[in-house]
Protein backbone atom coordinates (compact mmCIF):
# COMPACT_ATOMS: atom_id res chain seq x y z
CA UNK A 1 0.00 0.00 0.00
CA UNK A 2 2.83 2.39 0.88
CA UNK A 3 4.50 1.77 -2.48
CA UNK A 4 1.24 2.57 -4.28
CA UNK A 5 1.06 5.95 -2.52
CA UNK A 6 4.77 6.62 -2.93
CA UNK A 7 4.88 6.41 -6.74
CA UNK A 8 2.24 9.13 -7.44
CA UNK A 9 3.89 11.33 -4.81
CA UNK A 10 7.19 11.09 -6.68
CA UNK A 11 5.51 11.87 -10.01
CA UNK A 12 3.77 14.87 -8.41
CA UNK A 13 6.94 16.48 -7.04
CA UNK A 14 8.80 15.91 -10.31
CA UNK A 15 6.01 17.64 -12.25
CA UNK A 16 6.16 20.60 -9.87
CA UNK A 17 9.91 20.98 -10.43
CA UNK A 18 9.37 21.19 -14.18
CA UNK A 19 7.06 24.19 -13.67
CA UNK A 20 9.00 26.11 -10.99
CA UNK A 21 12.76 26.64 -11.30
CA UNK A 22 13.03 27.69 -7.64
CA UNK A 23 12.54 24.06 -6.61
CA UNK A 24 15.66 21.91 -6.36
CA UNK A 25 15.31 18.14 -6.20
CA UNK A 26 17.97 15.57 -5.48
CA UNK A 27 18.67 12.46 -3.49
CA UNK A 28 19.99 8.96 -3.81
CA UNK A 29 19.09 5.28 -3.97
CA UNK A 30 21.13 2.92 -1.82
CA UNK A 31 21.15 -0.86 -1.73
CA UNK A 32 23.07 -2.62 1.02
CA UNK A 33 23.69 -6.24 1.99
CA UNK A 34 25.53 -7.41 5.11
CA UNK A 35 26.82 -10.85 6.01
CA UNK A 36 27.69 -11.68 9.63
CA UNK A 37 30.59 -14.12 9.90
CA UNK A 38 29.11 -16.50 12.45
CA UNK A 39 28.08 -20.14 12.52
CA UNK A 40 24.47 -19.09 11.95
CA UNK A 41 25.41 -17.35 8.65
CA UNK A 42 23.27 -14.30 9.43
CA UNK A 43 22.56 -11.91 6.56
CA UNK A 44 20.58 -8.70 6.22
CA UNK A 45 19.61 -6.65 3.20
CA UNK A 46 17.81 -3.34 2.76
CA UNK A 47 17.26 -0.54 0.30
CA UNK A 48 16.95 3.17 1.02
CA UNK A 49 15.52 5.86 -1.24
CA UNK A 50 16.05 9.49 -0.24
CA UNK A 51 14.30 12.38 -2.00
CA UNK A 52 15.43 15.90 -1.11
CA UNK A 53 13.30 18.86 -2.11
CA UNK A 54 14.26 22.50 -1.45
CA UNK A 55 12.28 25.61 -2.35
CA UNK A 56 14.03 28.98 -2.07
CA UNK A 57 12.09 32.19 -1.51
CA UNK A 58 14.66 34.87 -2.37
CA UNK A 59 15.63 36.96 0.70
CA UNK A 60 12.61 35.64 2.60
CA UNK A 61 13.11 32.02 3.50
CA UNK A 62 13.38 28.42 2.49
CA UNK A 63 11.19 25.30 2.57
CA UNK A 64 12.79 21.86 2.81
CA UNK A 65 11.24 18.40 2.71
CA UNK A 66 13.40 15.27 2.71
CA UNK A 67 11.67 11.93 2.40
CA UNK A 68 13.20 8.56 3.34
CA UNK A 69 11.72 5.33 2.07
CA UNK A 70 13.13 2.11 3.59
CA UNK A 71 12.53 -1.34 2.21
CA UNK A 72 13.91 -4.10 4.44
CA UNK A 73 14.24 -7.19 2.26
CA UNK A 74 15.59 -9.13 5.22
CA UNK A 75 15.77 -7.10 8.43
CA UNK A 76 18.16 -8.00 11.21
CA UNK A 77 17.18 -9.12 14.68
CA UNK A 78 18.79 -6.40 16.86
CA UNK A 79 20.22 -8.98 19.29
CA UNK A 80 21.70 -11.31 16.68
CA UNK A 81 24.96 -9.34 16.37
CA UNK A 82 26.12 -10.44 19.84
CA UNK A 83 28.27 -13.51 20.49
CA UNK A 84 26.98 -16.13 22.90
CA UNK A 85 28.53 -15.56 26.32
CA UNK A 86 29.48 -11.93 25.57
CA UNK A 87 28.91 -9.08 28.03
CA UNK A 88 25.85 -8.12 25.96
CA UNK A 89 24.51 -11.64 26.35
CA UNK A 90 25.00 -11.43 30.11
CA UNK A 91 23.23 -8.06 30.26
CA UNK A 92 20.19 -9.54 28.48
CA UNK A 93 20.22 -12.66 30.71
CA UNK A 94 20.36 -10.41 33.77
CA UNK A 95 17.36 -8.52 32.45
CA UNK A 96 15.40 -11.80 32.11
CA UNK A 97 16.33 -12.72 35.70
CA UNK A 98 15.28 -9.29 37.00
CA UNK A 99 11.97 -9.73 35.17
CA UNK A 100 11.39 -13.08 36.90
CA UNK A 101 12.37 -11.59 40.28
CA UNK A 102 9.97 -8.71 39.64
CA UNK A 103 6.95 -10.97 39.14
CA UNK A 104 7.84 -13.27 42.05
CA UNK A 105 5.70 -11.34 44.60
CA UNK A 106 2.53 -11.90 42.57
CA UNK A 107 3.06 -15.64 42.04
CA UNK A 108 1.22 -16.49 45.27
CA UNK A 109 -1.89 -14.81 43.90
CA UNK A 110 -1.95 -16.99 40.76
CA UNK A 111 -3.64 -20.33 40.42
CA UNK A 112 -1.56 -23.42 39.66
CA UNK A 113 -2.66 -23.35 36.00
CA UNK A 114 -1.78 -19.65 35.68
CA UNK A 115 1.70 -20.20 37.18
CA UNK A 116 2.32 -23.12 34.84
CA UNK A 117 1.30 -21.06 31.81
CA UNK A 118 3.47 -18.12 32.92
CA UNK A 119 6.59 -20.25 33.33
CA UNK A 120 5.98 -21.94 29.97
CA UNK A 121 5.82 -18.53 28.30
CA UNK A 122 9.03 -17.39 30.03
CA UNK A 123 10.77 -20.61 29.03
CA UNK A 124 9.74 -20.22 25.38
CA UNK A 125 10.77 -16.56 25.32
CA UNK A 126 14.19 -17.08 26.94
CA UNK A 127 14.95 -20.12 24.73
CA UNK A 128 15.24 -17.91 21.66
CA UNK A 129 12.24 -19.52 19.95
CA UNK A 130 11.09 -16.15 18.62
CA UNK A 131 14.41 -15.75 16.79
CA UNK A 132 13.33 -18.46 14.34
CA UNK A 133 9.97 -16.98 13.40
CA UNK A 134 9.52 -15.06 10.19
CA UNK A 135 11.00 -11.58 10.36
CA UNK A 136 7.79 -10.20 8.91
CA UNK A 137 6.00 -11.19 12.12
CA UNK A 138 7.93 -8.63 14.18
CA UNK A 139 9.82 -6.25 11.89
CA UNK A 140 8.27 -3.86 9.34
CA UNK A 141 9.13 -4.49 5.72
CA UNK A 142 8.59 -0.91 4.60
CA UNK A 143 8.90 2.45 6.32
CA UNK A 144 8.37 6.00 5.08
CA UNK A 145 9.97 8.73 7.19
CA UNK A 146 10.01 12.50 6.79
CA UNK A 147 13.65 12.99 7.72
CA UNK A 148 13.42 16.73 7.23
CA UNK A 149 10.33 18.91 6.88
CA UNK A 150 10.93 22.53 7.81
CA UNK A 151 10.22 26.16 7.05
CA UNK A 152 13.06 28.66 7.54
CA UNK A 153 12.42 32.39 7.65
CA UNK A 154 15.16 34.98 7.10
CA UNK A 155 15.30 38.30 8.95
CA UNK A 156 17.97 41.00 9.09
CA UNK A 157 19.72 39.59 12.17
CA UNK A 158 18.02 36.26 12.78
CA UNK A 159 16.86 33.01 11.17
CA UNK A 160 13.73 31.27 12.44
CA UNK A 161 13.20 27.55 11.72
CA UNK A 162 10.16 25.37 12.44
CA UNK A 163 9.79 21.63 11.86
CA UNK A 164 11.97 18.55 11.57
CA UNK A 165 15.48 19.83 11.03
CA UNK A 166 19.10 18.75 11.24
CA UNK A 167 20.85 19.88 14.42
CA UNK A 168 24.55 19.12 14.78
CA UNK A 169 26.44 20.59 17.73
CA UNK A 170 30.08 20.03 18.58
CA UNK A 171 33.33 19.65 16.63
CA UNK A 172 34.35 16.04 17.37
CA UNK A 173 34.57 13.51 14.55
CA UNK A 174 33.75 10.12 16.10
CA UNK A 175 32.48 11.52 19.41
CA UNK A 176 30.29 14.53 20.27
CA UNK A 177 29.71 14.94 24.03
CA UNK A 178 27.92 18.29 23.61
CA UNK A 179 25.42 16.99 21.03
CA UNK A 180 22.27 15.64 22.70
CA UNK A 181 20.20 15.82 19.51
CA UNK A 182 21.78 12.88 17.63
CA UNK A 183 22.85 9.35 18.53
CA UNK A 184 26.09 8.64 16.68
CA UNK A 185 27.78 5.34 15.91
CA UNK A 186 31.52 6.05 16.48
CA UNK A 187 32.48 3.32 13.98
CA UNK A 188 30.47 5.19 11.31
CA UNK A 189 31.15 8.92 11.99
CA UNK A 190 29.92 9.95 8.54
CA UNK A 191 26.54 8.29 9.00
CA UNK A 192 23.46 10.46 8.36
CA UNK A 193 21.97 12.51 11.19
CA UNK A 194 18.20 12.08 11.42
CA UNK A 195 16.15 15.25 11.67
CA UNK A 196 14.90 16.56 15.03
CA UNK A 197 11.41 18.02 15.45
CA UNK A 198 12.07 21.43 17.00
CA UNK A 199 11.74 25.19 16.83
CA UNK A 200 15.00 27.07 16.42
CA UNK A 201 15.96 30.73 16.33
CA UNK A 202 19.50 31.91 15.59
CA UNK A 203 20.51 35.51 16.28
CA UNK A 204 23.55 36.92 14.46
CA UNK A 205 25.84 39.59 15.87
CA UNK A 206 29.33 40.83 15.02
CA UNK A 207 31.49 38.83 12.61
CA UNK A 208 30.93 35.03 12.55
CA UNK A 209 29.03 35.15 15.86
CA UNK A 210 25.57 33.87 16.72
CA UNK A 211 23.30 32.63 19.49
CA UNK A 212 21.11 29.60 18.76
CA UNK A 213 18.06 28.75 20.92
CA UNK A 214 16.30 25.39 20.35
CA UNK A 215 13.17 23.84 21.86
CA UNK A 216 12.09 20.27 21.00
CA UNK A 217 8.55 19.40 22.15
CA UNK A 218 7.47 16.26 23.98
CA UNK A 219 4.21 14.81 25.26
CA UNK A 220 4.08 17.63 27.83
CA UNK A 221 6.24 20.50 29.13
CA UNK A 222 8.12 18.16 31.47
CA UNK A 223 9.29 16.08 28.49
CA UNK A 224 10.73 18.93 26.44
CA UNK A 225 14.35 19.34 25.44
CA UNK A 226 15.70 22.83 25.04
CA UNK A 227 19.12 24.40 24.79
CA UNK A 228 21.18 27.47 23.97
CA UNK A 229 24.46 27.69 22.07
CA UNK A 230 26.60 30.82 21.64
CA UNK A 231 29.17 30.59 18.83
CA UNK A 232 31.98 32.93 17.77
CA UNK A 233 35.52 32.96 16.36
CA UNK A 234 38.93 34.44 17.04
CA UNK A 235 41.79 34.40 14.57
CA UNK A 236 41.88 30.87 13.05
CA UNK A 237 39.64 29.28 15.68
CA UNK A 238 35.91 28.87 16.13
CA UNK A 239 34.43 28.14 19.56
CA UNK A 240 31.06 27.85 21.27
CA UNK A 241 29.42 27.43 24.68
CA UNK A 242 26.17 25.56 25.24
CA UNK A 243 23.61 24.82 27.96
CA UNK A 244 20.90 22.14 27.67
CA UNK A 245 17.99 20.68 29.58
CA UNK A 246 17.48 17.11 28.36
CA UNK A 247 14.29 15.19 29.13
CA UNK A 248 12.39 13.30 26.44
CA UNK A 249 9.61 10.74 26.11
CA UNK A 250 12.08 8.19 24.72
CA UNK A 251 14.31 8.78 27.73
CA UNK A 252 11.39 8.16 30.08
CA UNK A 253 10.68 4.82 28.39
CA UNK A 254 14.34 3.85 28.96
CA UNK A 255 14.12 5.13 32.55
CA UNK A 256 16.75 7.81 31.89
CA UNK A 257 16.59 10.79 34.27
CA UNK A 258 16.31 14.47 33.42
CA UNK A 259 19.75 16.07 33.09
CA UNK A 260 21.21 19.54 32.89
CA UNK A 261 24.31 19.88 30.72
CA UNK A 262 26.78 22.67 30.01
CA UNK A 263 29.46 22.34 27.37
CA UNK A 264 32.06 24.00 25.16
CA UNK A 265 33.83 23.17 21.91
CA UNK A 266 36.48 24.57 19.58
CA UNK A 267 38.09 23.88 16.19
CA UNK A 268 40.91 25.56 14.33
CA UNK A 269 44.34 25.28 12.71
CA UNK A 270 47.87 25.56 14.03
CA UNK A 271 51.26 25.36 12.31
CA UNK A 272 51.31 23.94 8.76
CA UNK A 273 47.49 23.79 8.64
CA UNK A 274 47.26 21.03 11.22
CA UNK A 275 43.70 20.92 12.48
CA UNK A 276 42.89 20.61 16.17
CA UNK A 277 39.46 20.27 17.77
CA UNK A 278 37.82 19.35 21.02
CA UNK A 279 34.72 19.55 23.14
CA UNK A 280 33.71 18.90 26.73
CA UNK A 281 30.38 18.50 28.53
CA UNK A 282 29.48 18.51 32.21
CA UNK A 283 26.19 16.70 32.84
CA UNK A 284 24.16 16.53 36.04
CA UNK A 285 21.37 13.91 35.91
CA UNK A 286 18.56 14.42 38.42
CA UNK A 287 17.26 11.14 39.76
CA UNK A 288 14.09 10.80 41.82
CA UNK A 289 14.40 12.72 45.09
CA UNK A 290 17.31 14.90 43.98
CA UNK A 291 17.24 18.68 44.18
CA UNK A 292 18.49 21.01 41.45
CA UNK A 293 21.60 21.80 43.50
CA UNK A 294 22.58 18.13 44.07
CA UNK A 295 25.68 17.13 42.08
CA UNK A 296 26.43 13.64 43.45
CA UNK A 297 25.77 12.00 40.07
CA UNK A 298 27.47 14.64 37.86
CA UNK A 299 29.95 13.42 35.26
CA UNK A 300 32.24 14.81 32.54
CA UNK A 301 32.74 13.74 28.92
CA UNK A 302 35.65 15.07 26.86
CA UNK A 303 37.00 14.52 23.35
CA UNK A 304 40.03 16.07 21.65
CA UNK A 305 41.84 15.37 18.42
CA UNK A 306 44.03 16.44 15.51
CA UNK A 307 43.82 15.94 11.74
CA UNK A 308 45.90 16.73 8.68
CA UNK A 309 45.58 16.37 4.90
CA UNK A 310 48.79 15.82 2.92
CA UNK A 311 49.33 17.24 -0.57
CA UNK A 312 48.84 13.79 -2.13
CA UNK A 313 45.33 13.59 -0.60
CA UNK A 314 46.20 11.34 2.35
CA UNK A 315 44.03 12.26 5.37
CA UNK A 316 44.90 11.29 8.96
CA UNK A 317 42.93 11.87 12.16
CA UNK A 318 43.37 10.87 15.79
CA UNK A 319 40.84 11.47 18.56
CA UNK A 320 40.69 10.67 22.29
CA UNK A 321 37.41 10.35 24.22
CA UNK A 322 36.88 10.26 27.99
CA UNK A 323 33.48 9.04 29.17
CA UNK A 324 32.93 9.88 32.84
CA UNK A 325 29.64 7.95 32.81
CA UNK A 326 31.34 4.70 31.80
CA UNK A 327 32.15 1.79 34.07
CA UNK A 328 35.62 1.25 35.55
CA UNK A 329 35.38 -2.54 35.14
CA UNK A 330 33.43 -4.86 32.83
CA UNK A 331 30.55 -5.55 35.20
CA UNK A 332 28.00 -3.83 32.99
CA UNK A 333 24.30 -3.87 33.80
CA UNK A 334 21.09 -2.98 32.00
CA UNK A 335 21.42 0.69 33.02
CA UNK A 336 24.76 0.92 31.21
CA UNK A 337 23.18 -0.65 28.12
CA UNK A 338 20.25 1.82 28.11
CA UNK A 339 22.65 4.76 28.54
CA UNK A 340 24.52 3.54 25.48
CA UNK A 341 21.43 2.96 23.33
CA UNK A 342 19.81 6.16 24.65
CA UNK A 343 22.72 8.27 23.41
CA UNK A 344 24.05 9.42 26.79
CA UNK A 345 27.49 8.00 25.97
CA UNK A 346 29.42 6.53 23.05
CA UNK A 347 30.83 3.49 24.83
CA UNK A 348 30.40 1.35 27.93
CA UNK A 349 33.87 2.08 29.38
CA UNK A 350 35.76 5.29 30.13
CA UNK A 351 38.72 5.75 27.78
CA UNK A 352 38.67 5.44 23.99
CA UNK A 353 40.82 6.34 21.01
CA UNK A 354 39.79 6.63 17.37
CA UNK A 355 42.07 6.81 14.32
CA UNK A 356 41.03 7.53 10.72
CA UNK A 357 43.01 6.99 7.51
CA UNK A 358 41.71 7.98 4.04
CA UNK A 359 43.57 7.95 0.74
CA UNK A 360 42.28 8.45 -2.85
CA UNK A 361 44.19 6.67 -5.62
CA UNK A 362 43.97 5.75 -9.31
CA UNK A 363 41.38 8.50 -9.89
CA UNK A 364 38.29 6.41 -9.13
CA UNK A 365 39.28 4.66 -5.89
CA UNK A 366 39.44 5.59 -2.23
CA UNK A 367 40.59 3.40 0.63
CA UNK A 368 39.82 4.24 4.25
CA UNK A 369 40.36 2.70 7.65
CA UNK A 370 38.58 3.62 10.88
CA UNK A 371 39.79 2.10 14.15
CA UNK A 372 38.02 2.53 17.47
CA UNK A 373 39.80 1.19 20.56
CA UNK A 374 38.59 0.71 24.12
CA UNK A 375 41.72 1.63 26.10
CA UNK A 376 40.35 0.11 29.32
CA UNK A 377 39.80 -3.48 28.18
CA UNK A 378 42.07 -3.56 25.10
CA UNK A 379 39.35 -4.41 22.57
CA UNK A 380 38.82 -2.57 19.31
CA UNK A 381 36.81 -2.46 16.10
CA UNK A 382 38.49 -1.87 12.74
CA UNK A 383 36.49 -0.83 9.68
CA UNK A 384 38.46 -1.05 6.40
CA UNK A 385 36.61 0.19 3.30
CA UNK A 386 37.26 0.35 -0.43
CA UNK A 387 35.16 2.72 -2.56
CA UNK A 388 35.01 2.71 -6.37
CA UNK A 389 33.39 5.79 -7.98
CA UNK A 390 33.65 5.42 -11.74
CA UNK A 391 30.97 8.13 -12.14
CA UNK A 392 30.19 11.20 -10.05
CA UNK A 393 26.67 9.86 -9.43
CA UNK A 394 27.47 6.21 -8.76
CA UNK A 395 29.64 4.55 -6.13
CA UNK A 396 30.32 0.99 -4.97
CA UNK A 397 31.65 0.34 -1.48
CA UNK A 398 32.71 -2.78 0.36
CA UNK A 399 33.71 -2.67 4.01
CA UNK A 400 34.08 -4.92 7.00
CA UNK A 401 33.63 -4.53 10.75
CA UNK A 402 36.39 -6.53 12.44
CA UNK A 403 36.04 -6.87 16.21
CA UNK A 404 39.13 -7.75 18.24
CA UNK A 405 39.20 -8.76 21.90
CA UNK A 406 38.02 -11.40 24.35
CA UNK A 407 34.55 -12.54 23.32
CA UNK A 408 33.41 -12.86 26.94
CA UNK A 409 35.15 -10.01 28.80
CA UNK A 410 35.49 -7.03 26.42
CA UNK A 411 33.13 -4.54 24.85
CA UNK A 412 33.99 -5.00 21.16
CA UNK A 413 35.14 -8.61 21.36
CA UNK A 414 31.55 -9.67 22.06
CA UNK A 415 30.30 -8.50 18.64
CA UNK A 416 30.20 -10.56 15.44
CA UNK A 417 32.39 -9.60 12.45
CA UNK A 418 30.53 -8.62 9.31
CA UNK A 419 31.10 -7.69 5.66
CA UNK A 420 28.90 -5.12 3.91
CA UNK A 421 28.43 -4.47 0.19
CA UNK A 422 26.87 -1.11 -0.70
CA UNK A 423 25.84 0.44 -4.06
CA UNK A 424 24.64 4.06 -4.15
CA UNK A 425 23.28 6.09 -7.05
CA UNK A 426 22.83 9.88 -6.74
CA UNK A 427 20.52 12.10 -8.76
Amino acid sequence: MKRILFIPLLIFVLSIEAQDQNIKLGGYLESKMSCFLSEDEITSANALFRLEGDYDIPDRGRVEAHLLYYFNMEPLDPFSGFKEGSIYDRIIDRYYQETIDGIAPVLDDLTADERELLFKLLEIYSSGYFDHLSYSSFYPKETIVMDRALIRLYFDRADLTFGKQQIAWGTGYAFNPTDIWNIKDPSNPDGPKIGVLASSVEFFYGENSSVNIIAAPGSDFNHMRYGLRAKSSIDRFEYSFSAIRDRSDDGSVLDLPERIQVGADFAGEIINEIGIFGEAALSNPRYTGMEMSDTDSAYVQICAGMDYTFKNGLYLLGEYYYNGLGERDNDFDLKAFTRLTGGLMSGLSRNYFSAVFMYPFLRYYKVSLITLANLDDGSCVTVPELEYSFHENLSIRINSNIYIGSSSDTEYGGLINKITFNVTGYF
